[in-house]
């Protein structure tokens, strides 16, 4: 027997009126989602998944409007509801997750009373039992209860991002709908996120509604998946047999276009073009214009969606022809001619493969970039007040070869921007040595930092902050030339014409009178990537150069940047959190964490030998878009600690799960076991008082110490047997001093051709020891 859904869209019309007519964002889609069930929906930016989404809460702008057809939830059409009786619906029926947390917060409340707020506007209940159930929600989503009286500027992206999903889970809804909750967050706190969204949909049987444009995202965490492209639904079925078996060529596309960190390195392919003005949608089908395999008949007449198997329906003409279509999707040359007849170029990615020479462009050595914490007025009196810096790069050293490509990956706060901009004399180092062909460069200044500058530029990760508004794209490309004395007049136009060209927009004559507005963010960044290479450098800074990108035109500018080193021999440092996509493109890969490279080498050595349990973690955290692969959730420990009071021994220990005795156990970490054991609601009752002094930390009990000592054993031993193997316990007044020795940060040691690693479970012999795992790391 079929079970009822718990939202039923039917026929759905959005509109946004403007003063060129009506928008028709949405236009005739159906929606169902079960009880319990968690369905994504997936699509371009400008594909109306957004739209929909919020169309089912009313959310929408001034100026949209809910055209025509039925939202039924529970049996309730919510788009008929009146304006009070749809306010009862949201948050305590079906609650949202937004995209950017920071907007989601008010800064100016602490967060605990905003999610008070949200309780006492829905439910009869005192301050004091709504600030219990807040407490609640908080351990629920692991964070600390103390963290409540935070104002959103006090807390990390991730742990903002987990105070919302508190927040919607304040009134236990049937539904939720997160739009993009973890488009901005790095791989391992999108990691953290997704799978508390999975255990809390498993332990209170909620629904889900997914909005992302990452498929990988939705293979690993869906259930079902419908795919959206000009306002209608274009296929749609179960997760893992849409991505498989994809029978729309638009699904292809998606799937083509992402890489992958378990299989085998494959070809990317672009989807030439743009999705359709939907002010004057087309009257055939909306992909037709980007499809390859388009006729006429698609021109024409727009296709319906129907069944295509058990649970399956797509919205093409050709549906018999999908095995067919899937085999030449996989193809760069399948969609070449698509982006010719569009203007764009279709990457070539059969090239012949320039081997990196062995001698070095670039060489780096204990490069250091920190920088000064702010002192109040008040320290400026004081005697012996110690300065505090950021250690935002810490003494790394590593090289460029001529004609390869280098990923530097790690999460936000690992230092790998500083590094990139550092590198090519954006920042100033504090420390360290720079030579670029034989040259020291960490000291120029005037016309000789000109000249090094002329031949080494950067792509920037923003493609609508970093291009001037008020320039056209001739000018744009043509400033580099101007600013280093190189052409002028015809000379200078036709050196923006070809690069352009070799920037993949064609033709470029088109291009050259337009303002940025006027250019998709793919094609913005291809301007980006013209200017920098007007100039002809030997050398490229990409710092996160597709992660605003959708992922249809991810791939062409990864081809892009490996079109340029094979055919020109420029060397880049590809700089990025995404392992997939440094997989793709990078022949080296050095990993960074909080300031320091703890893994360097041949990029296919470092992810199969997963030798440093920090690139361990981050591989483990990728979402994979292989339908094959089935990957466990990771639910990560902690965050990445301060730049500032960095930790003792090895940087990544307090969240290793395979530290040892040997790697710099301090008491913070005890301060962190204790912290969790609060949100573990474990009684604390027998310690009056933790403080921590420097790497120590002196606790006083509230009776007899050996109880208190049993109480902190307990906290300590959730962090890690080794915490306790670490520590030397000394009596201290009427409580305990617990002492831990200061430790080196491991150095980087040769474990393979080429490969080195600073852990100290790894040996020469490139061997790592066997360890014993932290409690629950595993546990999603």
């Amino acid at each position: 027997m079929s079970v009822a859904p718990l939202l039923d869209v039917r026929d759905l019309h959005v509109h946004y009126d403007t003063d060129a007519g009506p928008v028709r964002a949405v236009d005739g889609i159906d929606l169902r989602i079960a009880p319990g069930e968690a369905l994504g929906l997936v699509g371009e930016s400008g594909c109306g998944k957004t739209t929909a989404a919020k169309s089912i809460l009313r959310l929408l702008p001034p100026n949209g409007r809910i055209a025509g057809g039925r939202i039924g939830f529970r049996e309730v059409d919510l788009a008929s509801l009146d304006e009070e009786a749809l306010r009862k619906v949201r948050w305590r029926d079906i609650a949202w997750i937004s995209q950017a947390a920071m907007n989601a917060l008010d800064p100016v409340y602490r967060v605990g009373d905003q999610i008070v707020e949200a309780i006492q506007t829905h439910r009869q209940m005192s301050r004091t039992d709504a600030m219990a159930r807040a407490a609640e929600l908080f351990r629920m989503v692991g964070i600390d209860p103390q963290r409540l009286r935070a104002y959103p500027f006090e807390m990390s992206g991730g742990m903002k991002q987990r105070s919302v999903i508190a927040m919607a889970m304040a009134l236990d809804p049937a539904m939720i709908i997160a739009d993009e909750p973890t488009t901005a967050l790095d791989v391992v706190t999108q990691a953290q996120i997704l799978a508390r969204l999975q255990r809390l949909r498993r332990e209170h049987g909620m629904a889900v509604l997914f909005i992302t444009h990452d498929i990988s995202v939705v293979v690993q965490t869906c259930d079902t998946v419908a795919v959206m492209y000009g306002g209608l639904v274009v296929e749609h079925g179960p997760v893992r047999e849409v991505f498989r078996t994809p029978v729309h060529p638009y699904t292809m596309g998606l799937t083509n276009a992402f890489p992958t960190l378990e299989g085998a390195v494959r070809e990317l392919v672009s989807i030439p073009g743009a999705p359709p003005d939907l002010l004057a949608p087309p009257r055939g089908c909306r992909f037709a214009e980007r499809c390859p395999f388009a006729t006429d008949r698609c021109r024409d007449e727009a296709p319906a969606l129907v069944e295509v198997g058990p649970g399956r329906s797509a919205a093409c003409h050709y549906p018999e022809q999908a095995v067919a279509f899937r085999a030449e999707a996989r193809h760069e040359a399948t969609w070449r001619h698509v982006g010719e007849r569009l203007g764009e170029v279709v990457a070539a990615t059969g090239a012949s493969r320039r081997e990196p020479e062995s001698e070095p462009l670039f060489e780096v050595d204990a490069l250091t970039r920190h920088y000064p914490v702010a002192r109040s007025w008040w320290s400026a009196f004081r005697r012996n007040v110690p300065t505090r810096v950021v250690h935002a790069v810490d003494a790394i050293s590593f090289e460029v070869r001529r004609g390869e490509i280098l990923g530097l990956a790690g999460e936000s706060g690992s230092g790998k921007t500083t590094t990139g901009e550092t590198l090519v004399r954006l920042q100033e180092p504090t420390d360290g040595h720079l030579r670029f062909e034989g040259a020291a460069v960490e000291h120029l200044h005037g016309a000789r930092l000109k000249a090094f500058r002329r031949r080494a530029q950067m792509v920037f990760q923003d493609p609508y902050e970093t291009l001037n508004p008020r320039l056209t794209i001739e000018d744009i490309v043509g400033e580099p030339l101007v600013i280093h004395r190189i052409a002028s007049g015809d000379d200078r136009r036709d050196r923006v014409v070809a690069a352009l060209e070799r920037g993949g927009l064609r033709p470029p004559e088109q291009y050259l009178a337009r303002f940025p507005h006027e250019l998709s963010g793919g094609q913005r960044q291809r301007v980006a990537i013209a200017r920098a290479i007007v100039l002809e450098p030997a050398f490229l800074v990409a710092d996160e150069p597709v992660s605003m990108l959708d992922v249809s035109i991810r791939a062409g500018v990864l081809n892009l940047l490996r079109r340029f080193r094979d055919e020109d021999g420029i060397s880049i440092v590809y700089v990025s959190h995404d392992l997939p996509t440094i997989r793709y493109v990078a022949d080296r890969t050095a990993i960074m964490y909080l300031g320091q490279v703890v893994e360097i080498g041949p990029t296919e050595a470092v992810i199969g030998g997963r030798l440093h349990p920090y690139t361990q973690l981050l591989l483990e955290a990728s979402p994979e878009p292989d339908p094959d692969v089935f990957k466990p959730l990771l639910e990560a420990r902690g965050e990445i600690p301060s730049a500032i009071d960095v930790p003792n021994g090895c940087r990544f220990h307090t969240r290793c799960p395979v530290a040892t005795e040997r790697c710099g156990w301090e008491g913070r970490d005890v301060e962190a076991g204790l912290a969790a054991a609060r949100v573990a609601e474990r009684d604390m009752s027998a310690l009056a008082d933790v403080r921590v002094d420097g790497r120590d930390v002196v606790v006083t009990a509230a009776g007899d110490p050996d109880v208190a000592r049993g109480v902190l054993e307990d906290a300590m031993s959730q962090v890690h047997q080794a915490l306790l193997g670490a520590t030397t316990w000394e009596q201290h007044g009427r409580g305990w001093r617990l002492r831990y020795d200061e430790t080196p940060s491991p150095e980087l040691i040769e474990v393979g051709p080429d490969h080195r690693v600073a852990c100290v479970l790894v040996g020469a012999d490139g061997v790592r020891e066997s360890a014993v795992r932290a409690p629950g790391y595993d546990e999603a």
